[in-house]
């Protein structure tokens, strides 16, 4: 019981929040672009390549980095020697002279170190002295602050091809919203003209499911009380099926008609619980007056394809220059300022050598990489050269694309300009028939034969109309539209 008082709670929250929304072509469009998923996935990664192509131009500027290191050791860094200093014969006799200083001053250290100066230094043998020594080096605890600089003065060209390789990617990414939007605008079309199809042939149904259902009845009641038309039981029942098997078609049409606009409303971005309207004004079908050339001519300049395939041509001429740049020197200017405590005043770290600078430039060139930087170069190129074949199989299978539908698009319109005066003989001799059978002048067989003709004739139209309209709509998504008149 709780679950079925949610369910309907459910469809009355849904059936109170729903709205109806009545559409053209244009709003269907401008909707569909505006929700469309795909559309702002596609505008999210123009964000993404933006903020990449940024991230390269980066590399224009020098780097500032700020760093603090401090860290506290087990115990204090000792420096240990072990060892002897050899003494030569002056340093003996020097040794010698300084030991005289622990006579008390007098005469007799007086004439001590006059004895062992008068000495020749040679006569003093060599000795040696313990070098044995245990320092603090450095204390346990350790904090640095450094600020580091480093600015490319030369890069061989390699930072340039890598921003302009970010800049073009953002305009292969634009080209991919413009294919997303087109692709879009033209399911769009296709559904919209199919429903104006699916709609107008509801209404013919209609037209003759009414006309059918009063012939008839009329024809039964011709059969019952009698008439001079010839009208026996098997024109009544060939009349009757023919009537039920056209209230049967009418029903298929209604339901692939709300199938129709089910598949705009989802297509738009409205809800499931949106009622969506489609409105439309019967125009005349003009002429398509572009010629193939023209289409052609201008697909190779519009079409999102052809773009990205030539934009992917121009990063394949970066890449190039890119792997070029290993034949050149790379030129770094560094520097950095640093201060530093240490727990120990004295020691390597003492307070005369806690703040240094220094500043430099680094030069590197690779001599010899076992042709890695040629080949590399050489493939880039292939890669290019793929890509060239790549783009004459585009042209070409474009050029085909749009042939087919041109031809298509031409005979289409032909045929409707040859439909249109079947549809009014058609119509024409539908109502004569009609107005012939209510006054017993025409047989059962001669009005449902009529009235099936016109049916035919006039689906016959309104399908090479949908073709027509189809066609137009594919040319326009081959030909593709300006970057300009999107952002």
């Amino acid at each position: 019981m709780l679950r079925i008082f949610f369910i309907v709670f459910c469809l009355l929250i849904s059936y109170v929040f729903s709205k109806e929304v009545t559409l053209n072509l244009n709003q269907a469009i401008d909707l569909a672009i505006k929700n469309n998923g795909l559309n702002r996935i596609s505008k999210l990664n123009l964000d993404l390549a933006n903020a990449l192509y940024e991230q390269a131009l980066s590399a224009n500027y020098p780097s500032i980095d700020a760093i603090l290191y401090a860290n506290t050791d087990r115990r204090d860094t000792v420096f240990q020697q072990r060892g002897n200093f050899t003494l030569t014969s002056e340093m003996t006799k020097t040794f010698a002279l300084a030991n005289t200083l622990n006579i008390p001053a007098g005469p007799a250290r007086d004439a001590t170190q006059a004895s062992i100066s008068a000495i020749p230094a040679s006569s003093f043998p060599q000795g040696t002295i313990s070098a044995d020594l245990d320092a603090i080096a450095k204390g346990r605890d350790t904090v640095r602050g450094q600020l580091e600089v480093n600015y490319p003065l030369y890069t061989g060209g390699k930072i340039s091809a890598i921003i302009e390789q970010a800049r073009l990617n953002k305009d292969i990414t634009k080209q991919s919203i413009i294919r997303n939007q087109n692709s879009i605008i033209y399911d769009v079309k296709r559904y919209f003209y199919g429903y104006i199809l699916t709609d107008e042939l509801s209404k013919l149904a209609k037209s003759v499911y009414k006309n059918m259902k009063f012939s008839t009845d009329l024809a039964k009641e011709f059969l019952e009380n009698g008439s001079d038309l010839k009208i026996n039981r098997t024109d009544y029942l060939n009349a009757k099926l023919t009537t039920s098997l056209i209230q049967s078609t009418l029903t298929k049409i209604e339901l692939n008609k709300k199938m129709l606009e089910n598949a705009i409303a989802n297509l738009v971005g409205l809800k499931y619980s949106d009622e969506v309207k489609i409105k439309y004004q019967k125009q005349q079908i003009l002429k398509e007056n572009r010629s193939l050339q023209e289409l052609i001519k201008k697909a190779y300049v519009l079409n999102p394809d052809m773009n990205s395939i030539n934009i992917a041509l121009k990063i394949k001429d970066e890449q190039i220059n890119e792997a070029s740049s290993d034949y050149y020197p790379m030129v770094n200017l560094f520097g950095n300022v640093s201060h530093t405590y240490n727990s120990y005043e004295y020691g390597y770290l003492n307070k005369d050598d806690e703040n240094s600078w220094s500043l430099g430039v680094a030069i590197k060139m690779s001599l010899f990489n076992g042709a890695r930087t040629k080949n590399k170069i050489l493939e880039k190129k292939i890669d290019k050269k793929i890509v060239d074949e790549q783009k004459l199989l585009l042209e070409e299978g474009l050029a085909i694309q749009l042939k087919n539908e041109f031809i298509k698009s031409s005979t289409g319109y032909k045929q409707i300009q040859i439909l249109k005066d079947a549809v009014a003989t058609a119509s024409e001799n539908s109502k004569m028939n009609l107005k012939g059978f209510q006054y017993e002048m025409v047989d059962a067989k001669d009005l449902i034969q009529s009235q099936l003709i016109e049916v035919y004739v006039r689906a016959d139209y309104l399908k090479y109309v949908h073709d027509y309209l189809i066609s137009l709509a594919t040319i326009d998504n081959l030909v593709g539209s300006k970057v300009d008149e999107i952002f």
